[in-house]
């Protein structure tokens, strides 16, 4: 079952929109069933493509999220994708978005 993000943060100040992460390098996610995972950047932090890794706490990888696309309006879709899914995974609109449906 996918957790719904409670809180985003880095280092000590909490985000609130998705357009904060597209540039911090490195944040982390609380879900609203407690658990937390870090979400690093492994990209460059503008341009396309920027993909980003998601890791439990352990350092276990859950999956990536690359921005695919920048359209009129400067808006991005990001493509998601579970750690040894061949194929599966999907887009969403925003990183937040994208992130929470990695997670469990």
């Amino acid at each position: 079952m996918q957790a719904n993000i409670r809180s985003v943060s880095s280092g000590s100040e909490e985000l609130h929109w998705d357009a904060e992460l597209d540039h911090v390098p490195e944040f982390a996610v609380e879900t609203d069933t407690g658990n937390r995972y870090s979400v690093h950047c492994i990209g460059p932090a503008a341009g396309v493509p920027t993909d980003w890794e998601v890791r439990a706490p352990g350092g276990a990888l859950i999956g990536r999220v690359s921005r695919v696309a920048m359209t009129s309006g400067f808006s991005s879709s990001y493509r998601y994708k579970k750690a040894g899914a061949l194929f599966s995974g999907g887009s969403q609109g925003t990183l937040r978005n994208a992130v929470q449906s990695l997670l469990e």
